[in-house]
């Protein structure tokens, strides 16, 4: 075999090799839209389990939410209220995902289809965290 065949072999490997890590990584990660529907599971259980430090994880320092009856609280207040409180496992229906560079709108349906969850998220330093929260009563037509 001469070197430049040789040569030629040894580059296509290696080339091959790098595509196939590069694949295998691809696979590996989860896209953005599943990293923020993970996000809003992982908060779903922290607020049903009470877990404090699970909620402080996943807001942001400067989280707000919005009640539908116009009571705005900012994340201190919010995580008390959660962790005083017992609330019994609920699923939610994702209604709406947008991804717009670091940041993420999601508008969540109940299951019983009376409340919507208006919330958006930002990514920081490769973590998703949720900034604020609106709950919005829904009427029946």
């Amino acid at each position: 075999m001469n070197l430049a065949r040789f040569v030629t072999m040894l580059l296509t490997m290696f080339a091959t090799c790098a595509i196939a890590a590069d694949d295998a990584q691809t696979a590996a990660d989860p896209s953005p839209q599943e990293q923020v529907i993970a996000l809003d599971d992982a908060w779903i259980d922290a607020e049903v389990s009470g877990d404090r430090e699970a909620l402080e994880r996943i807001l942001h320092e400067e989280f707000l939410a919005t009640y539908a009856s116009g009571q705005t609280i900012d994340r201190t207040m919010f995580i008390q209220k959660v962790v005083g409180s017992e609330l019994a496992p609920f699923r939610v229906i994702h209604d709406a995902i947008r991804l717009h560079g670091d940041t993420a709108l999601v508008i969540d349906l109940s299951e019983s289809g009376r409340t919507k969850y208006t919330w958006i998220a930002v990514k920081r330093n490769g973590q998703w965290r949720v900034i604020s929260e609106t709950f919005s009563r829904v009427e029946p037509p």
